[in-house]
Formats: structure tokens, sequence, C-alpha cells
């Protein structure tokens, strides 16, 4: 993995990935969504394996992706209101796809069902939003839906406190979308300063107890861009 998809409409973040040897591909503006979800990379690919789903509408995105990865254009039952909008904000974690069943993409679904992945169904159709992967084995959530369909599985789940991330436009945003994980490098990285969250130290000890480093991109607070695709 040396690229890295995220919204542009955070430089600071890409310029950073950059200095440590990402390429960084931007994210586009799907005028669909609701305006602060429109530039979310979250909401507009999901890589599994060697297979990228990209939203039709994500033609530079998906040209982008096309040299490295089989890319599935998706888009038929997608628009911008939940919960046609969440089709691709999955979780992977190991052979696990955490998301809103009866919303996922098509297919996505018949992809997991021919690779042997199993789908766990959760309430939250934000789910990539709201899950920090930090390994295979691992993941970060402040929503209950996902911890509690998680506990019948192998996969360790920290439950952090709802809130203390930013997101333009909204309440609050989600821990998920303020992060991305490069499995390659098992490296967790944060757009803003992870010690700004109230569990910032259960977070920092969580990861280490799985082996994954973090970096900070920037010393302010967490800011849900849309979360990190490193590819």
């Amino acid at each position: 993995m040396s690229k890295a998809v995220l919204s542009d409409k955070y430089p600071e973040y890409a310029d950073k990935l950059t200095k440590l040897g990402y390429t960084a591909i931007p994210s586009e503006r799907v005028e669909s969504f609701i305006e602060y979800e429109r530039d979310h990379a979250d909401m507009q690919c999901l890589i599994i394996d060697d297979t990228a789903f990209v939203l039709s509408a994500c033609d530079k995105l998906a040209n982008a992706l096309k040299s490295s990865y089989n890319v599935v254009l998706c888009g038929d039952n997608i628009s911008g209101r939940y919960p046609y909008n969440v089709a691709l904000n999955a979780a992977v974690a190991g052979k696990y796809v955490i998301c809103k069943a009866d919303s996922l993409e098509n297919n996505v679904t018949e992809y997991c069902r021919k690779h042997g992945y199993k789908l766990i169904n959760v309430r939250q159709g934000y789910a990539k939003c709201s899950c920090a992967v930090v390994s295979d084995k691992a993941l970060i959530t402040a929503d209950m839906s996902i911890y509690r369909a998680l506990n019948d599985t192998d996969i360790d789940v920290l439950r952090i406190g709802q809130g203390s991330v930013t997101l333009d436009g909204a309440e609050y945003g989600f821990i998920g979308g303020a992060s991305g994980y490069d499995k390659a490098k098992k490296t967790l990285y944060f757009c803003g300063n992870v010690d700004t969250h109230p569990d910032g130290e259960d977070i920092r000890a969580f990861c280490q107890k799985h082996g994954t480093d973090i970096v900070c991109l920037s010393d302010g607070e967490l800011t849900d861009t849309g979360g990190i695709i490193f590819c």
C-alpha cells in the first residue's frame, strides 16, 4: 500500500501523508449526498482484497484505482437519502464485513458470499464511519449496535464515548471517519491528535495491545473527513 484516498477539504492531512511517502488520491464531490458527506471517501469506495467497489459517479477515483484493483462500478441502488447513501459504508476486519446488510451494495454482498466473508449486520448504516479498524482482529467504535453485534465474534472491540470528533455541518463526527488503517504498515493514522479525545489514553493502549502504531496527522482535534482508505 502506497496510496491513500481521502478528502482534499483538509489538505494538511494529504500533505502530511505525502511527506510520509504516500500518493494522495482525492475523493470526489458527489452532489446527491448531503453537504458534509459529499467528499467522504468512505461513502464512495470500499476495497476488499483486490477489488475496489466505487460509485459510478466517481469516475476519476475509479480510474485512479484501475491500475491496482479490479474496479466494480456501483450505483444502481445508491442515492443521497439514508439508508441508500451508505451502500459502500462497510468496515472490513479480517473475514468480517460490518454493515447494515440490507443497505449494502448488491455487488459487495455477492462478492462476500463467493469469497467467504461473513456479513455482520448492524443497525448503524454508517458502519465504516463508526469503526476505526486496528487490525484484522480489533476495532474501535462508539456505536452500541456494532459493539453488541461483535460480542459473538473473535473481534476485540474497544468501546469509546460518543462525540469528541468534529464534523463540519453535524453535531459530531465518528472515529472511523477521523482515521484510516494501513494494514501493510500496521499503522492507524488519525486526522487530528488522538490525545484530544477523552478516551485517547485507552485508544493508545488498545492499539499497543494489538501491535498497531499510531500516527497523528496534526495537533488539532480529531476531524471526521470521511476516513482514509489506504490502497
